[in-house]
């Protein structure tokens, strides 16, 4: 049941944002006279209507997995008046019930109705509508993960969600339309689309790269919520999912800097031997970053049936761990941290200044990684205390007087005849120990 559920959850989220990125792509590119771009726009018109299907049936399969969730039994997935019970008095129900909604308007939009585009501002106003009733699909999402159980500032948690998600949207649906258009370009048959594949990118990079920059904000924001703390991030299940996400989305990323870096600027050559060539493989590596949005995808829909690492005790996995008590009353290590501190510092701003001058991204790039790791050598050794596994864990018990009384009984009844009365390790049952008892 566990599986069925996250690969349902998993079908619902990638086809919701896929839905929205197809839209997305379609406005980005534009109208087109070109018999091979109508044809693209048709194609990529019928994908979102079947996305919208799949998307529908996918939130059904969902509710009636979490039905039997909450039922306890797995008759009440089939259950009409169980699920009805569910939508009429659980948040999740009527978020799915929101999401039916959405998606009913939706579908009928891209199936049903056949409305002229012959003039520019319809066919805008129909594209458009087409991005809004996605959105307007993909928004209650948010309002039926962790975010909603976020108390105070439930409605802040929700808005963050839910343009993290639009905004993943938009990035991560776009590569599929944009690769199936490029490689209908390559051809000497689609030779007549060739600019309007061209052309769009500009304006596509453009709404990707906000895009992006807003999933870096918002992931942030909900990173504060959700994990809370270093120890968060690395000692609990659903931190260590995040950093997988987070490895995955780099990785995406890279993809889309060797594309902008080497191929773009080959799509204006020489149709045959250069520009064509460069179209076939940018759609390969389009096809490659979508391949990557799926896993990553694959990874938030587990995230959703995590426990948020907030919620959960961290395990500590290394031996050390970074802290500013190190440094107390030491000058000398207290200096280097602040050298390396500023070198590091300076190697972020190169990277920056990297990913900004592309004229310039190579050796700047070099340089910034080399002063980045230069300074982290100098910076973290001194910070560097131990750690144990319990390091993070807090203590079930708050620290009362009552609580520290009864400890005091408890160890004089339990773990003095081991560990001494003052906590030495040296009691008498513990001199037969193979070893002294920790003091």
């Amino acid at each position: 049941m566990l599986a069925l559920g996250l690969v349902a959850r998993w079908v619902h989220l990638a086809s919701s944002i896929f839905l929205v990125g197809g839209s997305v792509t379609i406005v980005m590119a534009g109208q087109s006279d070109r018999p091979t771009a109508r044809r693209w726009e048709q194609r990529t018109l019928a994908v979102t209507r079947a996305l919208a299907v799949v998307a529908l049936a996918s939130g059904l399969v969902v509710l009636s997995l979490q039905t039997a969730l909450f039922e306890g039994r797995v008759g009440a997935a089939l259950d009409l008046a169980s699920i009805a019970r569910v939508v009429v008095e659980t948040q999740a129900g009527h978020v799915s019930a929101s999401f039916a909604s959405a998606s009913s308007c939706c579908s009928p939009h891209f199936s049903w109705l056949r409305l002229s585009v012959d003039q520019r501002i319809d066919w805008r106003a129909a594209r458009g509508e087409g991005v809004l009733l996605g959105a307007a699909a993909l928004v209650p999402i948010a309002a039926a993960g962790y975010a909603a159980a976020v108390e105070p500032g439930t409605a802040r948690a929700i808005a963050l969600d839910a343009l993290h998600v639009v905004a993943a949207g938009v990035w991560v649906g776009g590569p599929v339309p944009l690769a199936l258009l490029l490689r209908a370009a390559a051809t000497s048959e689609g030779s007549d689309a060739r600019p309007y594949a061209v052309s769009p990118r500009g304006a596509s990079r453009a709404w990707r790269s906000a895009s992006v920059a807003i999933l870096a904000g918002t992931g942030a924001l909900l990173a504060t919520i959700h994990v809370g703390s270093v120890a968060g991030l690395v000692g609990t299940r659903y931190g260590r999912l995040l950093l997988a996400k987070l490895l995955l989305l780099a990785l995406a990323l890279l993809l889309a800097m060797v594309n902008r870096a080497v191929l773009l600027a080959r799509l204006g050559g020489d149709g045959a031997t250069v520009g064509r060539p460069a179209m076939r493989r940018l759609s390969g590596f389009v096809v490659a970053e979508a391949c990557l949005a799926l896993a990553i995808l694959g990874v938030v829909a587990t995230l959703g049936v995590t426990p948020p690492a907030r919620h959960d005790a961290p395990v500590w996995p290394f031996a050390i761990r970074l802290s500013t008590a190190a440094l107390e009353g030491a000058s000398a290590e207290a200096t280097r941290a602040l050298i390396g501190s500023q070198i590091a510092v300076l190697g972020l701003v190169g990277l920056v200044a990297a990913a900004v001058l592309r004229s310039r991204m190579l050796p700047l790039g070099a340089l910034g990684l080399v002063a980045l790791g230069a300074g982290a050598g100098l910076a973290l050794p001194p910070l560097a205390i131990d750690a144990y596994p319990t390091t993070y864990l807090r203590p079930s018990v708050p620290y009362q007087a009552t609580s520290v009384a009864s400890g005091a009984a408890l160890y004089r009844e339990s773990c003095v005849a081991c560990h001494g009365a003052r906590g030495a390790g040296d009691g008498p049952a513990g001199l037969n120990l193979p070893g002294r008892p920790p003091i």
